[in-house]
C-alpha cells in the first residue's frame, strides 16, 4: 500500500513539472494549438485568473498571408481601466506581423507593444483610435512598418516615436492631426516613407526633418498646409503636397515626382536637380515658368489651371526629354516657338486660352503625336504634309474658311477628336467646324475685338459713375481747394465753418477707410471667383464683369445638379424596380412555400393512410399464419 502511494506521489509530480505545454484542437481555425500548462487554455475575451479579473485578454489564433498575427472583434474603450495582449509569458508572444479585423480601439495603451516585442509590421488601421498613450511605443523597438490611418487621432504625443528607431514607413492617412510637434522624427533616421494625406495640418516646421536622412516617399495631400520647405529633405525622391494652401515652393535637389497641384503657389524657387521627371502644377497661381531651366530632365510638366500668359521657346530651351508639357485653361495669349523646337515633345495641349496667331510654331506642331487647340481664338493654322499627329482638337476657335481648306489638306479627319455645332452669326459650318469667310481675316477680328472691348468698357464706366471712389476724389477736390484759401482770413472768420471742414475731414477718412475695405474684399471675392472656375473647369471669359463669370459658375452647377438629380431619379426608378422584383418574387416565394406546406401536408396524410395499410397488412400476414389450413386452402 505504501509502494502504490509513493508511485501515486510521484506520477503527479511528474505531470506537474515535466509536460510543459499541452495542445488542443480549435474548430474555428482547425488547427492544433500548443497551450503553456502555466496559462489559461481559455479562449480570447476571457478573463486570466492570474491576473487583474477586471481587464479583458485578447490572443491572436489566425494566421494568413502577410500577418502571422490577426486579432479578432477586440472593443476598448477610451475610457477602459486596462486590456491584456496574448501570453503572460511574453516569449510566447512571437509573432512579427500584426493587425486586426472587426475591431475598435478608441485609446492605444503600451500593453500591446510590451506583450509584443518582436513586431516588426504593426497594422492599427481603421480602429476608432482617438489618443495614444505617452509611452504605446516604448517597447516597439524592432518595429519597422507603422500603419494608423483611417483612425481619429486628433493629436500625437510628443515621444511618441522616440524607441521606434528603425522605423522605415509611417502610415497617419485620413486622421484629424492639426500639427506635429517639435522634432517628432528626430530618433526615426531610417524613415523611408511618411504619409499623413487628407488631415488637417497647417504648418510643418522646418526642423521636422532635420534628422531623417534617408527620407525619400512624403505625402502630404489633402491638409491646409500654408508652409513647408521640401528643399530642407535632400533625400527625398517623391513628394505630394496637393490640395493645399500654400503660397511658395521650393523643389528638392534629388526629387524625381513631385505632386504640387491644387494650391495657391505664386512662386517656385530650386536648385537645379537633375533628376525630376514629373511635375504636377496645375491648379495654382503661376505667372511666369523661367524657373523651369533648372530642371532640364523633365518628362512630364502640368501647368494647367494657372495665370500663364506667354510662354516662349526660351522657357523650355534646357529640357532635353520633356515629352509631354499641358497648358489648358491658362490666360495665353502668346504661344512662340518660332523656328525652334522640342524635339523629344509628343503631347502639347493648350485648350481653354486666348491664342490667336500660332502659324510660326508649325516646326513644333509638326512633330507632335498629339495636339489639342480647342477653346482658343485661333484664325489660321498651318500643318506639314508630312505631320506626325494622331489626335487634334480645333472647335471653339475663330477659323477662317479659306484655313481650313489648306488645313484639312495636310489632315485626316479622322484624327479630328471635337466637332463645333452651334456657329456664331456670319459663321458657317465647315466639316464640323465653325468659320468666316473674310478677305483680311486677322484685321477683321482685330476690328471685332476693338468693337467688343468698346462695349465692355462702356459698361463698366456707367457701373461706376456713382462710385465711392468718384465721391471720394470730389470731396478730396474740395478740400484741397479749401486749405489752398485757409490763409484768406475765411475760416478765421467763420468758426462753424472750420468746424464742418473738420466733420468733413472725419468723413473723409472713414470713407476712404471703408473704400480700402471694400476694394479689398471685392478682391478677394475676384479671386474666390477665379478658384471657384478653375476648380468647377467653366472657361473664363475676358472682357466681361466677374459677375457674369459667377453667374457662369451658377449655371455649370445648376447643370450638373439637374444631372446628378436625374440621375438620382433614374436610380431610385432602378431601386423601385428592384423593390417591384423583390416584393414579385417574395410574393411567389410565399405562393411556392403554400404550395410546399400543402403538399407535405398531403404526404404526410399519404404516410398516415400508408402506414394503416401497412398495419391492416401486418394483421392479415398474423391471421393467415395463424390459420395453416386457410394458408393451404389458399
Amino acid at each position: 500500500m505504501g509502494w502504490l502511494h509513493s508511485v501515486t506521489l510521484l506520477s503527479f509530480f511528474l505531470v506537474c513539472s515535466v509536460v510543459p505545454a499541452q495542445r488542443e484542437w480549435d474548430p474555428t481555425t482547425r488547427q492544433w494549438i500548443t497551450t503553456p500548462s502555466t496559462v489559461s487554455k481559455q479562449d480570447s475575451n476571457v478573463q486570466y485568473s492570474y491576473r487583474n479579473l477586471r481587464w479583458p485578454v485578447y490572443k491572436c489564433r489566425e494566421d494568413i498571408q502577410n500577418y502571422d498575427c490577426v486579432f479578432h472583434d477586440v472593443s476598448i474603450d477610451r475610457n477602459a481601466p486596462g486590456v491584456y495582449f496574448g501570453y503572460e509569458n511574453v516569449m510566447l508572444n512571437n509573432q512579427k506581423r500584426i493587425t486586426f479585423k472587426n475591431s475598435t480601439m478608441r485609446m492605444l495603451s503600451e500593453t500591446l507593444v510590451n506583450s509584443y516585442g518582436q513586431i516588426e509590421l504593426l497594422d492599427l488601421s481603421d480602429l476608432q483610435i482617438e489618443e495614444i498613450a505617452p509611452h504605446a511605443f516604448t517597447n516597439g523597438y524592432n518595429i519597422q512598418e507603422l500603419y494608423m490611418g483611417f483612425n481619429d487621432i486628433q493629436k500625437l504625443p510628443y515621444n511618441a516615436f522616440d524607441n521606434i528607431q528603425f522605423l522605415s514607413k509611417l502610415v497617419l492617412d485620413r486622421n484629424r492631426l492639426s500639427s506635429l510637434p517639435d522634432g517628432i522624427f528626430y530618433n526615426n533616421p531610417h524613415l523611408v516613407a511618411l504619409t499623413i494625406n487628407n488631415n488637417n495640418l497647417e504648418e510643418i516646421g522646418d526642423n521636422t526633418f532635420h534628422n531623417t536622412k534617408v527620407l525619400q516617399n512624403l505625402e502630404l495631400s489633402s491638409n491646409k498646409l500654408t508652409h513647408i520647405d521640401l528643399s530642407i529633405i535632400p533625400s527625398l525622391l517623391y513628394g505630394n503636397v496637393s490640395f493645399n494652401r500654400l503660397t511658395k515652393l521650393a523643389i528638392p535637389v534629388e526629387i524625381e515626382i513631385l505632386d504640387a497641384s491644387y494650391n495657391q503657389i505664386n512662386n517656385v524657387t530650386g536648385s537645379n536637380n537633375y533628376n525630376l521627371t514629373n511635375l504636377y502644377l496645375q491648379h495654382n497661381n503661376l505667372t511666369e515658368i523661367t524657373w523651369l531651366m533648372h530642371y532640364p530632365m523633365l518628362n512630364l510638366v502640368d501647368l494647367s489651371y494657372n495665370e500663364l500668359e506667354k510662354i516662349t521657346y526660351r522657357d523650355f530651351n534646357k529640357t532635353v526629354q520633356l515629352k509631354e508639357l499641358y497648358l489648358s485653361n491658362n490666360r495665353l495669349v502668346a504661344f512662340h516657338f518660332g523656328n525652334s523646337r522640342i524635339p523629344t515633345l509628343q503631347i502639347l495641349d493648350v485648350r481653354h486660352n486666348h491664342l490667336l496667331h500660332v502659324e510660326k510654331n508649325q516646326n513644333q506642331f509638326d512633330t507632335l503625336m498629339q495636339l489639342y487647340l480647342d477653346h482658343n481664338s485661333i484664325v489660321t493654322l498651318k500643318l506639314g504634309s508630312n505631320n506626325t499627329i494622331q489626335k487634334l482638337t480645333l472647335s471653339n476657335n475663330d477659323w477662317d474658311c479659306s484655313s481650313l481648306d489648306v488645313l484639312f489638306g495636310s489632315v485626316h479627319e479622322s484624327i479630328i477628336l471635337d466637332s463645333d455645332h452651334n456657329c456664331k452669326p456670319d459663321y458657317q459650318l465647315k466639316q464640323n467646324l465653325c468659320c468666316k469667310v473674310s478677305d483680311k481675316p486677322y484685321l477683321d477680328r482685330l476690328m471685332q475685338y476693338i468693337r467688343e472691348a468698346s462695349i465692355a468698357e462702356k459698361f463698366q464706366r456707367a457701373d461706376g459713375r456713382c462710385s465711392a471712389a468718384d465721391t471720394l476724389t470730389s470731396i478730396q477736390n474740395l478740400t484741397d481747394y479749401v486749405n489752398q484759401h485757409a490763409g484768406s482770413g475765411l475760416l478765421q472768420s467763420n468758426p462753424q465753418l472750420q468746424a464742418e471742414i473738420n466733420q468733413l475731414q472725419v468723413d473723409i477718412n472713414q470713407l476712404t477707410y471703408q473704400q480700402t475695405q471694400l476694394d479689398q474684399l471685392l478682391k478677394s471675392m475676384h479671386i474666390e471667383i477665379d478658384n471657384y472656375l478653375r476648380r468647377y473647369r467653366v472657361t473664363k471669359e475676358g472682357l466681361v464683369h466677374p459677375s457674369e463669370n459667377l453667374h457662369s459658375v451658377f449655371d455649370h452647377l445648376n447643370s450638373r445638379r439637374a444631372f446628378k438629380e436625374q440621375e438620382t431619379k433614374q436610380r431610385q426608378s432602378e431601386a423601385n424596380r428592384k423593390k417591384q422584383e423583390r416584393d414579385t418574387t417574395e410574393q411567389e416565394n410565399r405562393t411556392l412555400q403554400i404550395e410546399l406546406d400543402a403538399k407535405k401536408s398531403k404526404q404526410e396524410e399519404l404516410k398516415n393512410v400508408t402506414r394503416v395499410i401497412n398495419t391492416n397488412v401486418k394483421k392479415l400476414e398474423a391471421r393467415i399464419n395463424r390459420n395453416p389450413h386457410a394458408s393451404r386452402i389458399q
